[in-house]
């Protein structure tokens, strides 16, 4: 199994793409904790997973939930071998208009709960000598959209952010990588993909001729998280379609 004796945090782990990697590290033999807000989630994960899934409810702009996460995973499993940044948030809304609280939270969630949660792990990881970050940015961290400028900066910084991991804690054996997803398939963007008159107008950006589900991004994530990408730090993988190729 590719993940064999190691242990993984993902944040935002209840449902979408973050369901879908704890399945691919449970499946391939790691013990993962997943972190949420909704308790019914992270119930049903813990039922279809069974032991070797953690199931820990917070909020992740919550120090104190940051730090018991981390607390919990290593009384539990020994451990942190790989962190997987998933939880986050979209706000749509044109900059001249944006409340700076509405600002703020996407900044929380998108980038300082990242530097929080990280700071955290490193240490684990540094004594260890190993350790492996995923990030998950999006394809508006590459390409701006308008009336979205917060999601669009705290994206690009978090890109800028996992290559300063990745030059700055190398020596540790630890790397750090980003995949930027596009239109993927989650209750984030049911809303937005409801509007089949739009669906349709975007699809013709994406030159494999789908929006993407949970599982593409997961199986990215289980590359990135193997021995497989042991060469691979501070890059910025697009699983997109195609649609930054454009």
């Amino acid at each position: 199994m590719r993940l064999e004796n190691k242990t993984a945090i993902i944040t935002g782990g209840g449902s979408g793409i973050g369901l879908s990697s704890a399945r691919a590290f449970c499946r391939e033999g790691a013990k993962t904790a997943i972190f949420g807000r909704r308790q019914d989630r992270l119930d049903e994960a813990k039922n279809e997973l069974g032991d070797n899934l953690l199931a820990i409810q917070g909020d992740i702009t919550n120090d104190d939930d940051i730090q018991r996460l981390v607390d919990e995973t290593v009384r539990e499993f020994g451990k942190i071998d790989i962190l997987v940044h998933n939880a986050g948030m979209f706000t749509v809304s044109p900059l001249h208009e944006m409340e700076d609280e509405a600002w703020d939270q996407v900044l929380n969630v998108n980038l300082r709960s990242i530097f929080k949660l990280t700071k955290a792990v490193l240490p684990h990881m540094m004594r260890q000598k190993s350790g492996n970050i995923i990030h998950i940015s999006s394809i508006l961290s590459l390409v701006a959209t308008p009336n979205a400028s917060a999601y669009n900066a705290s994206k690009g910084a978090l890109n800028q952010f996992c290559r300063s991991l990745a030059t700055e804690y190398g020596s540790f054996g630890i790397r750090s990588n980003v995949i930027c997803p596009g239109l993927i398939e989650t209750e984030m963007t049911e809303d937005l993909m409801s509007d089949e008159k739009l669906m349709e107008e975007w699809s013709k950006n994406y030159p494999i001729g789908r929006f993407g589900k949970p599982e593409d991004i997961a199986n990215a994530c289980l590359f990135l998280a193997s021995e497989e990408s042991s060469f691979i730090t501070g890059a910025i993988l697009p699983v997109d379609g195609g649609y930054t190729a454009l």
